[in-house]
């Protein structure tokens, strides 16, 4: 009795990330400026020949990812909304 008593009031308190994932599907879009930010980082350390070179290129290539995501964004709305009814009528 007293182990399952203990298990129900302490299994909400443990937080299991691929089982019990953080619910923000409303505000997915918040995340991909730190997501596009520390791939940057990550992938231009790897590529600039001096780290001194390495903010500017890391903030130019996040800008060009959230840029990027946005026309792919709009691209799929448009062809979801407009041109697949016309593909596919109903």
């Amino acid at each position: 009795m007293l182990d399952h008593v203990a298990t129900s009031v302490l299994l909400p308190l443990a937080y299991r990330p691929f089982l019990d994932p953080i619910d923000l599907h409303q505000h997915w879009y918040v995340l991909l400026l730190p997501l596009a930010l520390f791939m940057s980082i990550a992938y231009k350390s790897v590529r600039v020949s001096e780290m001194r070179h390495l903010p500017r290129a890391a903030a130019v290539m996040t800008i060009q990812v959230c840029f990027w995501m946005a026309v792919l964004g709009l691209a799929g709305y448009l062809f979801v909304q407009h041109l697949a009814p016309l593909i596919a009528p109903k």
